[in-house]
């Protein structure tokens, strides 16, 4: 018998030649080979790489590994960065999908795997922008004069929207921002004078725009 180091061995077969010393009372003196595979744990050579994109477009990841034997490829998922589930079916070395406002957050990696160990990918995070999406309008309201009026609005998006509150003296056919009215509610001091007028909110993101319904204010 004999022992050696593969350390040095690039992976791949290699071919042992061995003989029987000859006068061995034990042996017939004889020659043989067999072959000796020199394996390579996975190792990562392409990390995916985080990503910025608008909710309804294509994501793509891609990772690569070398090892030997080839080491095999499963996506995983994170919806809060500390724990991973794998995503049936993403077996290849690109992972592809359409992004959802709701997947903005999301962690993915790859792992490689083989019968000599298992590797993880570096972390790419998925960022998905959306246009403002109204969620509440405001309501028409009735109040006495010199009573406060409340109008109440809100929105989703990605970055978050900010808000401005614009009023309508014309039945809606024109509207002018109200200075300072940014946060989303409006309180205003009602007077007579402002009998009928229509108030709405307009929130805005860097990808889009969106207006409230009008509200009514009767006093």
């Amino acid at each position: 018998s004999t022992t050696f180091h593969t350390s040095t061995l690039a992976a791949g077969p290699y071919t042992v030649t061995y003989a029987y010393v000859a006068g061995d009372p034990n042996y017939t003196a004889q020659n043989g080979t067999s072959t000796l595979y020199v394996g390579a744990k996975p190792k990562v050579t392409v990390n995916p790489k985080s990503i910025t994109v608008t909710a309804g477009s294509t994501v793509t990841f891609t990772a690569a590994a070398t090892g030997t034997p080839t080491p095999t490829v499963q996506w995983q998922v994170s919806t809060n960065g500390l724990t991973y589930v794998n995503i049936p079916g993403a077996t290849s070395t690109t992972l592809t999908f359409t992004a959802s406002a709701s997947q903005t957050g999301y962690h993915y990696r790859a792992v490689f795997t083989s019968s000599l160990g298992t590797v993880n990918t570096a972390i790419a995070l998925l960022t998905v922008q959306a246009p403002p999406t109204v969620t509440i309008n405001p309501l028409s309201q009735t109040v006495a004069a010199g009573k406060h009026a409340y109008f109440t609005a809100a929105a989703t998006g990605n970055p978050k929207p900010t808000v401005q509150w614009q009023v309508s003296t014309d039945g809606g056919l024109t509207w002018t921002n109200i200075a300072g009215a940014t946060s989303t509610t409006l309180t205003i001091v009602s007077t007579l004078a402002e009998n009928g007028y229509e108030y709405r909110a307009l929130f805005t993101n860097i990808i889009g725009s969106a207006f409230t319904t009008a509200a009514t204010l009767t006093v």
